[in-house]
């Protein structure tokens, strides 16, 4: 090798490695400061079914066609321990996503047909395709984290033992109890880890596993099938005009080839900074040409491996194949599940969900190409550039999805803060569920057994004087800011409230917590929560867009003709200065 390859080879491995730690501290940022800190969508209805039933009821029953066992364990135990910490679930969630990350990592570096410049390009790759924020409707959340990385985690867990199945293996036994658990984890925690069945089918096939083993896959399978049919809940049985509908005009493959293409549609609208119409959505150019370029792609490199059934000369190559193929059939799952869903709402086709699954499909497909290209020379450098360029690709959408969801939860604690006071302010609330009314109606199962945004039991200081509260305790000099009212409101007793907003300090420039808005009778009649952002974290990855601190309180039976104050209540001890509310 000459001097100048050697130097470019060492340039290469360096920007592969800074790439992928900027990239990672930047996602592992926007996914904790964008995390749902409170219930929020789906899991409103998901509560529900756990408050009201037995462990064993919610764990085995199916919510909106999806078989949910091996996660609801999870949210089952965080609401029976931890009253319903959505951070210590979103945590559980960080763990499992960083152990399905380890999965396809742990391959890659044992790997010997790869050098160290493919291994940091793949590890680049890997980072890349799980923690990017345009997954931010998933990943964001703990609860569909669980569940989603139980499900990936597990298929790959399987595809990593599937060669050891073979009988001459002194590991078969093992092997065969680890690729059926890890299989069954996939399947009962989200309907798309159903797809792991067939994916192991054709990976047994390419690795030449003698026919007991692959009877042993099928069996498994059907059985996985017959479980899924029997949970308790919907099963989503496909209706009979589901065919034709595919079949019309190529509906089903322009379907696929739209989901798979959808991540190229964000990152092309984040450079260009236009917005993603519903249109655009349904029709876009780019993501049926990048869908269609990966379906042959993916043909191209795993066809030829299974016709021959050569697999498993690279530890690498299985499992990436094994994340292509299988992400694959997880979409062509939901293009058939949700044929007519897509008739009626074309612009769901290119529905952030689904990046979640579409993402993890191009970086399998990248994974093949980087352990293909070690073996031809003029393909490895286009390919390592490839690799190197993706981030940057990437970035601006990661950017501003991290932006967004920064933003969203600064409204679901609002929302939070709303509930807390017992309005009804749909204004704030519709980021919680689509449906208020749900939210509604759980609030008060929530409020009862003191789960989640109740558990700090905020709400129980309303209606009491302020001098008995935490015993009389008082102090905190130096705490002053400005609020006024933002807008009149209604609670859940049909009374008008007031919405308060504003800004506070307290000593040495701290931002309160918690505070409390009192009347002129000295009446607790409202609580406030602030939210702020780091200024130095502000400046680096929000570019100084979150830098102000604000809260956000309500005032039930709101009177324009008093007077009302706002206090710090901060450690449980009442502050002695005190900010006036102005007028609206």
């Amino acid at each position: 090798m000459s001097k100048f390859a050697e130097q470019a080879e060492r340039v290469a491995q360096i920007c592969a490695a800074v790439a992928t730690a900027a990239f990672l501290s930047s996602g592992l940022v926007y996914l904790y400061l964008g995390r749902w800190t409170v219930t929020m969508q789906d899991y409103w209805v998901i509560y529900e079914t756990c408050l009201n039933h037995s462990w064993l009821q919610a764990a085995l029953t199916k919510d909106n066609y999806q078989p949910l066992f091996f996660p609801s364990l999870i949210w089952l135990a965080d609401l029976r321990f931890f009253r319903g910490d959505q951070q210590l679930l979103f945590f559980a969630g960080m763990i499992l996503l960083f152990c399905t990350a380890a999965l396809l990592l742990v391959p890659l570096w044992r790997d010997k047909t790869t050098g160290l410049t493919a291994k940091l390009a793949a590890t680049l790759v890997v980072t890349v395709g799980n923690f990017w924020m345009g997954r931010g409707s998933i990943i964001t959340s703990g609860g569909f984290l669980c569940l989603c990385s139980l499900a990936v985690g597990g298929a790959v867990l399987a595809f990593l033992w599937l060669p050891a199945t073979r009988s001459e293996s002194p590991r078969f036994l093992k092997a065969y109890l680890i690729v059926l658990a890890s299989a069954f984890v996939a399947s009962l925690s989200f309907g798309s880890g159903l797809a792991v069945w067939p994916t192991l089918l054709l990976l047994g096939w390419g690795l030449r596993l003698p026919g007991r083993s692959l009877f042993v896959l099928l069996a498994g399978g059907l059985t996985a099938a017959v479980v899924y049919v029997l949970l308790p809940g919907a099963s989503g049985q496909v209706p009979s005009e589901t065919l034709p509908l595919l079949l019309a005009g190529g509906k089903g493959l322009q379907h696929l080839c739209l989901l798979l293409g959808a991540p190229f549609l964000y990152a092309e609208a984040a450079w260009s900074s236009l917005p993603i119409s519903d249109d655009l959505a349904a029709t876009s150019l780019l993501s049926l040409s990048c869908g269609a370029l990966g379906l042959i792609f993916a043909g191209l490199a795993a066809a030829p491996k299974l016709m021959r059934r050569d697999l498993g000369q690279s530890q690498l190559e299985l499992s990436a194949l094994g994340l292509v193929i299988f992400n694959l059939v997880a979409m062509a799952v939901i293009v058939v599940g949700r044929a007519a869903y897509f008739v009626t709402n074309p612009s769901q086709l290119s529905a952030p969900r689904y990046l979640f699954w579409s993402s993890l499909f191009w970086t399998g497909l990248l994974l093949v190409a980087i352990q293909r290209a070690e073996s031809k020379k003029w393909l490895r450098w286009p390919v390592c550039l490839l690799a190197l360029a993706l981030p940057i690709g990437v970035f601006p959408s990661h950017y501003k999805q991290g932006l967004s969801w920064r933003f969203a939860n600064y409204l679901a604690e609002s929302a939070a803060t709303s509930l807390i006071n017992g309005m009804r302010d749909d204004q704030r609330v519709k980021i919680l569920f689509r449906d208020p009314q749900q939210v509604y109606r759980m609030a008060p199962k929530l409020r009862a057994h003191r789960l989640d945004m109740f558990a700090d039991g905020l709400q129980d200081w309303i209606g009491r004087y302020q001098t008995s509260l935490f015993s009389g305790r008082h102090g905190w000099k130096h705490f002053n800011g400005r609020c006024h009212i933002d807008a009149l409101v209604k609670d859940t007793d049909g009374d008008t409230a007031a919405r308060v907003t504003g800004w506070s300090v307290k000593t040495k420039h701290a931002i309160p917590k918690v505070l409390v808005l009192v009347d002129a009778e000295g009446v607790v009649c409202g609580v406030a929560r602030s939210w702020r952002t780091n200024r130095l974290i502000s400046r680096i990855f929000y570019q100084g867009r979150f830098a102000g601190s604000s809260f956000l309180g309500y005032i039930r039976n709101y009177d324009p003709q008093r007077r009302y104050i706002v206090r710090c209540a901060d450690d449980r001890i009442l502050s002695d200065e005190q900010i006036i509310v102005g007028d609206k």
